[in-house]
């Protein structure tokens, strides 16, 4: 977890959340009195996600909100199935092309550092996401990249 300077004003904020990946879930509706309530899921595994970025985030920045324009790359790698666990065969890591949808995972990212890092999640302007399976010696986890694009 490190801000690395790099001249002026221009500042990358690279670290490690250690942790599952989880997306953001979809909305739901209830009904009650007649009327109908729009929400978003925020407890369970969610919720331990949200809690694990920021505190990755406040170890790796201490700063104000930042207010420039960002980039966000975020790459994420999720635990290996059992299915692909060998004892003599190579586990190199690879793409993990089922779910979650990319797009909620980067949504349960850039949501988690709203007025942490940024003052709002609408400043993200650019950005890679990816979604590979772990390799064999390695843990599941988050990384995030953040620099200004001014």
């Amino acid at each position: 977890m490190q801000i690395i300077d790099q001249g002026i004003g221009n500042k990358m904020i690279e670290f490690v959340v250690p942790c599952v990946p989880v997306a953001k879930p979809r909305p739901r509706a209830s009904q009650a009195g007649g009327f109908t309530r729009i929400y978003t899921p925020t407890g369970g595994a969610i919720g331990q996600f949200i809690a694990s970025v920021r505190l990755a985030a406040t170890d790796a920045y201490t700063g104000p909100p930042l207010q420039d324009p960002l980039r966000v790359d975020c790459e994420f790698v999720f635990p290996r199935p059992k299915g692909k666990i060998w004892k003599t065969k190579p586990m190199p890591r690879e793409w993990k092309a089922s779910k979650p949808d990319r797009d909620n995972l980067d949504k349960a990212v850039l949501d988690a550092l709203n007025g942490l890092i940024w003052r709002d999640d609408s400043q993200v302007v650019d950005g890679r996401i990816t979604k590979q399976i772990a390799a064999g010696d390695e843990q599941p986890h988050v990384k995030i990249w953040i620099r200004s694009v001014s």
